[in-house]
């Protein structure tokens, strides 16, 4: 176990509250990333938790999970509705098994947007979600081609 240095521990305590402070608590992982020494336990599972928090989010929202997670941005502000977090948490709360009527208004109050521009939003998120979909079900049959192709070559018999 590698204890913190005091200039990490501080920048750290202080990180979920001064953007610089997070800034500072990754340039000093950095460092360690350049030296190739092992970093402290606890700096490391806070890169490992804000990477895999951000991972989970929908793919174009994981940018700025990932600055929120890492406390480089300030949260306290208003929560920015873009249909993309309107569409996940509103996702979350249907699978939650909360009626879907009651799960619009949560995310009304959340966003503080109306009824109509969360219906709207969902909309654009399931036609996104429908476009990723589709792009993914492409690329993996392009795949599936190209290792079909590759197997047919490789099994031809040598003359």
């Amino acid at each position: 176990m590698k204890f913190l240095p005091p200039d990490l521990e501080a920048a750290m305590d202080l990180s979920k509250s001064d953007p610089n402070q997070a800034a500072e608590v990754l340039r000093i992982a950095a460092k360690y990333l350049k030296s190739q020494e092992r970093m402290p336990n606890a700096l490391a599972y806070y890169l490992a938790d804000a990477f895999e928090r951000a991972m989970r989010r929908a793919s174009v929202a994981r940018g700025s999970e990932l600055l929120i997670n890492l406390h480089l941005v300030v949260t306290h502000r208003r929560t920015v509705a873009n249909f993309e977090n309107v569409g996940f948490d509103l996702e979350q709360f249907i699978q939650s098994k909360m009626p879907k009527g009651q799960a619009i208004l949560r995310i009304c109050e959340k966003y503080d947007i109306s009824e109509s521009t969360v219906k709207r939003m969902l909309k654009k998120y399931q036609a996104f979600k429908a476009s990723e979909a589709e792009s993914d079900s492409l690329l993996f049959e392009a795949l599936q081609r190209d290792y079909a192709l590759q197997s047919a070559a490789s099994k031809k018999p040598n003359k």
